[in-house]
């Protein structure tokens, strides 16, 4: 759909096509001579519809593009019930437009991917969208952020969103359903939280429950972190201070594959160490 949106009758001739329309599954909005309110009229009609992909892109002649009729499409996505992939690839929405779209998806249960390649969304809408991952969405499968001037506090935030390490709580707490931020992921994370960002996004992508990619991130922090591997001699050369805090999360939090591993682990630890206290 594009420059027929300009004419309100057309608009509205096609808005009574599409209503009720069972066959229509993707629609492309490529040209941006249409006004606003023509394009929320062919929304509201696609919430009859069975679309389940909606992309706005600009054309390659346009430069300056304030992402408005993008943002437009985003607002109206809580209603388009099998919407479930977003296409705003190069919509320049800004900052602020990804802070607003950060909120939409806060509360959205139907959409998996969203792709944000080149919005200039900056460190702001980083953290918006990092906060928004951790605490909110858990439906969404892949979020791509690629080329979007994000510095390393953006991308710790992103980061933190799917592995926070700063404590056994903070990890169980973050996001353990969301499998991609990017095409590339250079081109959203540096060399400090890529490696954790890689990781953690191929747990969530290899584990049939939350509860069995969170197993798999504890792993990664004991190790990283403490310098804990799950095998009998490492174990052992634990600082005895840190043993309370592993174990006592470990048997409460994790799945029972993993207590299980750790059972022998223990009573060989205890026998080891009786002089010494874990409380």
């Amino acid at each position: 759909m594009g420059d027929i949106l300009e004419d309100r009758k057309t608009t509205l001739d096609l808005a009574q096509a599409l209503r009720g329309n069972t066959q229509i599954k993707r629609v492309t909005f490529r040209e941006y001579g249409y006004v606003s309110e023509h394009l929320n009229i062919i929304l509201e009609a696609l919430a009859d519809t069975r679309v389940h992909k909606i992309s706005v892109g600009p054309q390659s002649q346009i430069i300056a593009y304030d992402g408005r009729y993008a943002m437009a499409v985003a607002r109206q996505s809580p209603n388009l019930k099998s919407l479930v992939k977003l296409d705003l690839n190069m919509c320049r929405i800004g900052t602020n437009g990804s802070i607003t779209l950060a909120a939409i998806l806060a509360t959205n249960t139907t959409l998996t991917h969203v792709m944000l390649q080149e919005n200039d969304i900056g460190d702001e809408g980083a953290v918006a969208i990092g906060y928004m991952i951790k605490h909110k969405n858990r439906t969404l499968k892949e979020i791509i952020l690629d080329t979007n001037d994000v510095s390393p506090y953006g991308q710790r935030a992103l980061r933190n969103a799917i592995y926070d390490d700063s404590s056994f709580d903070a990890m169980e707490k973050c996001n353990h359903t969301l499998q991609s931020y990017f095409y590339n992921p250079r081109s959203v994370f540096g060399p400090a939280v890529m490696n954790d960002a890689l990781s953690s996004h191929a747990a969530n992508l290899r584990s049939k429950s939350m509860r069995n990619a969170i197993t798999k991130k504890l792993t990664r922090m004991l190790q990283k972190n403490y310098r804990v591997k799950l095998h009998f001699d490492t174990f052992l050369n634990t600082e005895t201070e840190v043993l309370p805090n592993v174990l006592g999360w470990m048997t409460t939090k994790c799945d029972l594959n993993m207590v299980y591993s750790f059972k022998p682990i223990l009573l060989n630890l205890l026998e080891g160490r009786k002089g010494n206290s874990l409380k």
